[in-house]
């Protein structure tokens, strides 16, 4: 399939294969759907595993060779250019793009890991040094919860000079990791603030980076490592580590209100769309790379005035995808679909080769 530099329209009926076509671009720039995490679940009914190939060319229009192979649920093969990549972290932020689909709304609804997962994937594309560190804390933290459920599960005795030198690593670790979060959430809400300004005059947005160690005047890593001894007590009791930046809160707030607890539907989707304005300025600002949009179901709780501002903030400078199931519908949000820099494509009539 080829597609157009600017806007792609990908319309027809629900079961077409728009979101299907979304999900593939996905799977090339970060190596998995943003549907699911199994590999399994992207596979043809009745059969084990896929491969995809695609073409992303660079602002400098150098293209570039993508190609993922699932042979098994284990066996995952990704390349660039013909070199096979050894992890995800060498494709991480090389073909930067922005999704917003309706599994996003987890963002502004859901629970506090899905904003720290999507904060992390965020920073991780600009700071490989951030993306290095998460691998390692995550690796200390399994170390020690594994320690703290055999002792809370089977009575099992803690290596107390193991669970020393855990917290000893966890804690300057931990130091780094927060200053990481610190500077990019700085300069995040700016991008917030602005794009949510643009879209919304009477109210106001704030957002919160909450560290779960409190962190005032004095050395980080010295205060994680207090906090980590003061509640190694609780976290026996627990079985799990209770403290640490993998319990960080990232809160949006409207009008000083709590937007996950009182926002309408409309606000979180309004929050929601400058979230993703403001990843796509904060990607293109770090990586030089003008991100591609993936738009699922764009305009399901907008009012026609701001879909057709963000129509019209999107086109022209951005490749996008829109997906459509009624072109009346996308021409009354502020698309002429006749515009020389359209595609319209019609999933329904996609054909595969066998």
């Amino acid at each position: 399939m080829n597609f157009g530099q600017y806007t792609n329209i990908l319309h027809g009926e629900n079961g077409a294969g728009k979101t299907t076509l979304l999900e593939a671009i996905h799977s090339l720039a970060y190596t998995r759907s943003f549907k699911t995490r199994l590999d399994a679940d992207l596979s043809r009914h009745g059969q084990v595993g896929y491969q995809l190939k695609g073409l992303f060319s660079d602002h400098e229009g150098v293209d570039h060779d993508v190609r993922v192979k699932v042979a098994s649920s284990r066996k995952k093969l990704v390349s660039v250019d013909n070199e096979n990549l050894s992890s995800r972290a060498q494709i991480i932020g090389k073909f930067p793009l922005v999704s917003l689909t309706p599994e996003d709304g987890e963002l502004t609804f859901g629970s506090p890991e899905s904003r720290r997962l999507f904060f992390n994937k965020l920073l991780a594309q600009v700071d490989p040094v951030y993306l290095e560190k998460l691998q390692v804390y995550a690796r200390i933290l399994k170390q020690r919860n594994a320690m703290l459920q055999a002792f809370s599960n089977e009575g099992k005795t803690i290596d107390r000079i193991h669970m020393s030198t855990l917290d000893e690593q966890r804690a300057k670790v931990s130091a780094e990791i927060h200053e990481a979060r610190s500077k990019h959430i700085t300069e995040f809400k700016k991008l917030l603030y602005a794009a949510y300004g643009e879209l919304e005059e009477e109210k106001s947005l704030k957002m919160a980076f909450i560290s779960n160690v409190r962190i005032s005047s004095g050395d980080p890593e010295v205060l994680y490592r207090h906090a980590y001894q003061d509640s190694l007590a609780e976290d026996m009791r627990k079985g799990t580590t209770t403290r640490g930046p993998h319990r960080d809160l990232f809160t949006f707030y409207l009008n000083t209100k709590d937007l996950r607890k009182f926002g309408s539907q409309g606000e979180h989707k309004l929050v929601l769309v400058a979230i993703k304005f403001a990843e796509g300025q904060f990607l293109e600002s770090f990586l030089n790379e003008p991100p591609v949009f993936l738009l699922d179901d764009l305009f399901a709780e907008l009012d026609v005035k701001r879909s057709m501002m963000i129509v019209e903030s999107l086109k022209g400078d951005h490749q996008i995808f829109i997906t459509a199931t009624d072109l009346a519908d996308l021409r009354n949000h502020g698309l002429t679909t006749e515009d020389d820099s359209l595609l319209v494509i019609d999933a329904g009539k996609i054909q595969t080769n066998e």
